[in-house]
């Protein structure tokens, strides 16, 4: 293990030593993992963010399932692909103990601030601006996986490649 910005990780797996890594992002819920159980929405399919973080404990958040884009997740971490995962949850204990159970393999874990409250695309949008601005990544391919059709716009927009997550899950 090592340590990174205060947080143990991993050293997953053998790892093929990419030169020309692309960048693959990936969201959590909807897109890898499979946390359903846990949302409620109001009547304009908003998520109820203080019903998510009442039901953000150990026991629910052990209830998650992983989805059939994990596989892909899997393969591009394998072959050298910089995986990058980037939710609008808030991370906890539990979050970080259930990724590294699964073996949800990442270089780098990208989450809401505590008490931040910007719209998910935005967040995400401000997050990841860094990939497409910094010399050292802005000509690298970037692949953004999300289940949330504002998301993928926002980062359609700066330039990333976008797959549907709801529809890859389907299809798998």
């Amino acid at each position: 293990m090592r340590r990174i910005l205060g947080i143990l990780k991993t050293w997953f797996c053998e790892r093929f030593y990419n030169i020309e890594p692309k960048i693959c992002i990936y969201d959590l819920d909807g897109t890898i993992i499979d946390s359903s159980h846990r949302a409620t929405h109001d009547e304009k399919g908003n998520i109820d963010l203080k019903g998510w973080k009442e039901k953000s404990t150990k026991d629910f958040i052990f209830q998650d399932s992983l989805m059939p884009l994990y596989t892909q997740l899997v393969k591009d971490y394998k072959n050298g692909h910089m995986v990058i995962i980037c939710t609008a949850r808030e991370l906890g204990k539990w979050d970080y103990e259930y990724i590294n159970m699964h073996n949800i393999y990442y270089d780098r874990i990208i989450s809401r601030p505590k008490g931040n409250t910007t719209t998910d695309w935005k967040l995400k949008e401000n997050q990841l601006r860094y990939l497409f601005q910094l010399p050292q990544y802005r000509d690298k391919q970037k692949i953004f996986y999300d289940d949330n059709g504002n998301n993928l716009f926002a980062l359609a927009g700066l330039g990333a490649t976008i797959v549907d997550a709801k529809r890859f899950n389907q299809m798998a």
